[in-house]
């Protein structure tokens, strides 16, 4: 952590002192740059002025001596250029053409006018090796009008390697400085600042890893020799309410956990009297919804069965009188199914015997054949006849056989696949020897959510209409009476399996 403040301070102190210099040399290199620029401008006007002194006194070859000798004796000077005006002409008559070196471009006719209102011009033009020549034409008068004018070109090479050299030191002043503050600054912080906080943080993890007695030792006064003496201070206290508190714990944790004991097991006999209430108003439920539907499905079954029984009295061809015996079979086992489910909700006895887990499956597909397919459903069906047999209600065991496939099927959005797989499950040192039978279709599958609420009553995920949210719920009740027991994956996407798990006769 002081490592971190460190690095702020020294970044906030070393980044306003760089700051401060780099304006500082800035703001210099600008000004000796000007002035270097003011200079070479000042040293071009005197020998502009001296040459316009000597161009009306002087005859064309002493002139042009005089000029050659000014370009010779300064080595910033290119060459100087003598115009002159005739009339109302925009270009410009050479005098002397070349003096020194070449003459520069021909004035532009913005720089003849300016040159005839008696202002000074200036042009920065570019030369060979990335050099910039400055060129500063004056007019000349002579009898009190303005006749001509007068051009010096400078080279700026020097200047500009003048000011390479300045922006060189100053670059490395500033990081000179730079380097020595942050340097000093560093050394400064970790003699005073660093020293201190590490000896404090040092006690502060004793501290917290329960040593109370840590005491820190800090020479010298100031900050931290106030914050030295108040925090053994505080560890002090604290060691002291510590050892009160301790006490105090101790004396309240024999009182809890006798409540805690006494409040698992109000808990305990509560959840269990929870659980019967919910087992009983489910049954409840459910016995009230199988006596309505018994009453109301009773009544014309058995008109139906009646009116059955007298056409199979009559006499028929043989064609006919089966499909009778069909329709009565089927019809009575509805009726049969029906005092099942009844009978379940009164805790009825189970009437067990042996099933054969192969012709009870058979005979369920039989039954809901026409539905397969008329929905385009591929029933896939891996029961071998040599399982065990298993000891129970057959009519119950059909009933789960109807529930599940049925709401395989409902879970299908068109087309799909069930699997149907029983298998015989070896005995163990913990369990008997068992038949498992898995259903597995292809549909939409159910979310965490939607599993963890599949066998509460009365509730289901298909469309309004489609399902009353009892089936798995029977299910489960029949198995769990068979001594079995049940399991449900599902995922979105991947179909939903259910397993069923049931004790088979030893042979």
């Amino acid at each position: 952590m002081f490592r971190s403040l460190r690095s702020q301070l020294i970044a906030i102190v070393v980044g306003t002192v760089a700051f401060v210099l780099a304006v500082s040399q800035g703001l210099n290199t600008h000004l000796s740059e000007d002035a270097l620029e003011q200079d070479a401008r000042a040293r071009a006007l005197l020998v502009l002025r001296e040459v316009g002194l000597r161009w009306g006194r002087a005859d064309r070859a002493t002139l042009q001596s005089d000029l050659d000798a000014i370009v010779q004796g300064d080595r910033d000077i290119v060459g100087i250029e003598l115009l002159r005006f005739d009339g109302d002409l925009v270009q410009a008559e050479t005098e002397a053409s070349e003096i020194g070196a070449k003459a520069a471009a021909p004035l532009s006719p913005d720089e003849v006018a300016a040159l005839r209102h008696g202002q000074t011009t200036t042009a920065v033009v570019p030369a060979a090796a990335g050099d910039n020549h400055l060129i500063i034409a004056v007019p000349l008068q002579q009898y009190g009008q303005i006749r001509g004018a007068a051009r010096v070109e400078l080279r700026s090479q020097a200047m500009h390697r003048l000011k390479s050299r300045l922006r060189t030191i100053d670059t490395a002043m500033l990081l000179a400085s730079t380097l020595v503050i942050s340097l000093a600054l560093s050394l400064f912080l970790q003699r005073r600042v660093g020293k201190p906080v590490a000896a404090l943080v040092a006690a502060m993890r004793q501290a917290e890893a329960g040593a109370l007695a840590a005491r820190v030792t800090v020479q010298g006064s100031g900050e931290f020799g106030f914050l030295t003496y108040s925090f053994n201070r505080m560890l002090g206290r604290i060691q002291e309410l510590t050892a009160h508190l301790e006490e105090r714990v101790r004396s309240a944790t024999r009182g809890l956990e006798d409540k805690n004991r006494e409040l698992r097991e109000a808990n305990e006999r509560l959840w269990r009297a929870q659980l019967e209430i919910s087992r009983s108003e489910r049954l409840a439920t459910l016995g009230q919804m199988a006596g309505t539907l018994a009453h109301e499905l009773g009544t014309p079954l058995n008109s139906v069965l009646g009116y059955v029984q007298l056409l199979a009295g009559q006499e028929l061809n043989q064609e006919h009188a089966e499909k009778l015996g069909i329709i009565e079979s089927q019809v009575r086992r509805m009726v049969d199914t029906i005092r099942s489910v009844l009978d379940r909700t009164r805790d009825a006895p189970l009437a067990r015997s042996p099933v054969a887990f192969a012709s009870l499956i058979a005979d369920t597909l039989t039954l809901l054949e026409s539905r397969f397919a008329a929905r385009g459903v591929t029933v896939r069906v891996d029961v071998p006849t040599t399982l065990p047999l298993v000891h129970g209600d057959a009519i119950g065991l059909r009933q789960v056989f109807v529930n599940l496939l049925t709401n395989a099927l409902d879970a299908l959005e068109g087309v799909g696949q069930i699997d149907i797989v029983a298998r015989a499950l070896p005995r163990t040192e913990q369990r008997g020897l068992q038949v498992a039978l898995s259903v597995h279709d292809s549909g939409r599958g159910m979310t965490a959510d939607e599993l963890r609420h599949a066998f509460e009553p009365f509730y289901t995920t298909k469309a309004p209409g489609r399902g009353t949210g009892l089936g798995l719920m029977i299910v489960e009740q029949i198995v769990h009476a068979h001594g079995g027991q049940l399991k449900a994956e599902s995922s979105p996407g991947h179909g939903t399996t259910i397993r069923i798990y049931l004790p088979a006769e030893e042979s």
